[in-house]
């Protein structure tokens, strides 16, 4: 696990519905997640409590290819936004349940070097300045450049996975 302690919200997997990401919000650590998340946000109590913290995230994207796996990298984008949402910092997990992806990030606080590429087992401290998320198939070099604009880095993650802004 990370450094970021063990309270927060953690995407997992389910091989039920065609495959499905759930966040699980917990106190204590959930076995077999993919990520984590720390918010520094106050979380409403019924999110730990209802239906014991987890929730679909983004469902039917087992298969592989085409709108399924697009689905996939569409639920890793939406989950770190979500803890953007949580003004958190977040962690990528090592997993083989799942093809394993590239994630980067795009600082709108910077005008060159504002790619941050996320990198497995090392928390993103904060992501208070990201504006956009980026998620493709590993491994791809689409995201190893040091500076993009917004709108590039988006039309370029929507070429090879998923990419929105945050």
């Amino acid at each position: 696990m990370s450094t970021l302690g063990t309270k927060g919200c953690y995407l997992t997997f389910d091989a039920a519905s065609q495959g499905t990401l759930f966040v699980h919000w917990s106190e204590t650590p959930i076995e077999g997640a993919i990520a984590f998340f720390a918010p520094r946000k106050n979380v409403p109590g019924f999110k730990f409590k209802q239906n014991g913290g987890r929730s679909e995230l983004i469902r039917e994207m087992s298969g592989g290819t085409g709108e399924r796996i697009k689905r996939y990298y569409s639920g890793w984008c939406q989950y770190v936004k979500l803890a953007k949402s949580f003004q958190a910092a977040f962690v990528m997990y090592a997993f083989d349940v799942l093809p394993m992806v590239d994630i980067a990030l795009i600082d709108g606080a910077k005008e060159s070097d504002n790619i941050v590429p996320v990198v497995v087992g090392e928390p993103v401290e904060s992501l208070a300045t990201m504006s956009a998320v980026g998620t493709v198939p590993h491994p791809n070099p689409c995201f190893t450049a040091t500076t993009f604009s917004k709108e590039y880095f988006i039309s370029t993650g929507n070429k090879e996975g998923v990419a929105l802004p945050i």
